[in-house]
């Protein structure tokens, strides 16, 4: 399995293994402790996802039944887990294979880049790489079986009550009958990883050169169409010392 974790860590290594920077002084213990980041809450970010996303209306019981049908048809026992083994597939040695010239790091000679694999690289440094990185893929690959069968369960929850607001009775009992038959059950397992198939991704990605262009033409339009507005109190200036 390639997975999201091991595709970010790769990527995340690619930098110092690419082009390694000088590394910072160490700074007196006393502003290191000044500086240290507040501890991640949990709660307050639940707190937080919890206003964003506010619990709905329970749906009509009949409605709910033949929905829950529905979603365990749309996913069966162990779709999520093999959406991400599909949507990382091959991506960990893809970035593995990239170079220096890859991406766009002109290396020690501009005129002729860097094409040495990150791959060598880690491996010239790590001589265990390779079977360091199985074991790793190994680990992940476990890990993240364990966590699906926290996930499809609510997710399963979720999509059913979603779908018993939206879909009433007859449309339910007609979503049913289809994901009965062979083909139905074939959609099924399939459904959520097409929205993650290389194609699908390739078609949304492509959009990103015309998004981009689009943006200071939105940004024109959000300052004149604003300009009648009252500009915002700036924050008063913090007095110099």
């Amino acid at each position: 399995m390639r997975s999201i974790v091991i595709g970010a860590a790769l990527l995340a290594l690619a930098s110092p293994a690419l082009a390694k920077a000088p590394a910072a002084k160490a700074a007196p213990k006393k502003e290191a402790r000044a500086a240290k980041a507040p501890d991640f809450d949990i709660g307050q970010m639940m707190a937080v996802m919890d206003k964003l996303f506010p619990a709905q209306p329970d749906p009509a019981p009949a409605r709910l039944a033949l929905s829950r049908t529905a979603v365990q048809g749309l996913l069966p026992d162990g779709t999520y887990a093999r959406m991400m083994d599909g949507v990382m597939h091959g991506v960990a040695d893809r970035v593995l294979g990239l170079t220096a010239a890859d991406l766009g790091q002109a290396g020690a000679n501009a005129k002729a880049p860097d094409t040495t694999t990150l791959r060598d690289k880690m491996a010239k440094e790590d001589p265990n790489f390779e079977e360091r990185m199985r074991i790793i893929e190994k680990i992940v690959g476990e890990e993240f079986a364990k966590m699906t069968a926290i996930i499809e369960p609510r997710l399963r929850d979720g999509l059913a009550r979603s779908m018993a607001r939206r879909f009433d009775e007859k449309q339910l009992g007609d979503l049913n009958a289809f994901l009965a038959t062979e083909s139905g059950r074939a959609y099924g397992r399939q459904s959520m990883a097409m929205w993650v198939d290389p194609d699908v991704m390739r078609a949304m990605i492509s959009t990103l050169p015309e998004m981009m262009k689009g943006m200071p033409d939105a940004a024109k339009r959000i300052e004149t169409e604003t300009a009648h507005l009252p500009k915002p109190k700036s924050d008063k200036a913090t007095p110099a010392s």
